[in-house]
């Protein structure tokens, strides 16, 4: 069987907010608590994640959760850095924004 080559992602606006969050959870093995709509809570780690399914590692053993289930991902340690200044300071072009005054 032939593989085609994959085609590379950009890594530019296009890559959803979910991905690099989950992606920079699972690169850098943070502890996380997931809250599924059942009302059960999972710790651990994330291995793995596709559009519909996440991975998570807890004691142990491997589980399959399904995005359609989780309500919250906290990461146990604390970051804001997911996203760069560069892409902070750029307007978004998908919404339009609107200058606000909580005053």
């Amino acid at each position: 069987m032939q593989q085609r080559p994959r085609p590379e992602r950009s890594q530019t606006r296009d890559m959803r907010i979910q991905d690099a969050f989950l992606n920079h959870c699972r690169r850098d093995k943070v502890d996380v608590t997931i809250q599924l709509f059942d009302q059960r809570v999972m710790k651990g780690q994330i291995v793995g994640f596709d559009s519909q399914s996440i991975v998570v590692l807890e004691n142990g053993t491997q589980h399959l959760i399904f995005k359609n289930a989780v309500i919250a991902i906290n990461p146990q340690a604390s970051f804001n850095y997911i996203f760069n200044d560069a892409s902070r300071s750029q307007p978004s072009k998908s919404y339009t924004e609107y200058a606000a005054d909580f005053s």
